[in-house]
């Protein structure tokens, strides 16, 4: 009669275990906590090679992939190609902040500086012909 009786209690056991286990891997997984991007950067881009959008993209990845190891997976770039034909415009950088002081964290910090020291792409094919920076009204 006890044999069925252990048996029981290590299948609840070994069913706890289970549960517990998978518990804190599903807390492991979260998503970090979202900051608001309350700062926001523009540029307008003149083309005077005629760079490959694709290529430039690939580029400003690199530099996302910094600024999400830094920490911040919802600050960084976005490209945009202007598709009518604008008085020498060719590409538009925004850039998405959550603020001044974590804008300057990335900025300074050294896997941001590797990104672009470690970039052999050329970037004189490219003059910015405005820049302009936003903060959020709240």
């Amino acid at each position: 009669m006890r044999k069925p009786f252990y048996v029981i209690v290590s299948m609840i056991v070994i069913l706890s275990i289970i549960t517990i286990s998978c518990d804190t891997k599903v807390q492991e997984t979260e998503e970090p906590e979202k900051i608001e991007n309350t700062l926001q950067s523009v540029s307008y881009l003149q083309d005077t090679v005629g760079y490959d959008p694709q290529v430039l993209l690939e580029e400003f990845i690199k530099f996302n992939e910094a600024i999400d190891e830094i920490g911040y997976p919802d600050a960084g770039y976005k490209i945009w190609i202007i598709k009518e034909d604008t008085a020498d415009i060719r590409f538009m950088v925004e850039g998405f902040w959550p603020n001044q002081e974590i804008y300057d964290e990335i900025h300074n910090h050294q896997l941001y500086k590797e990104a672009w020291e470690n970039d052999d792409f050329n970037w004189d094919g490219l003059i910015r012909l405005e820049y302009h920076r936003f903060t959020k009204i709240k």
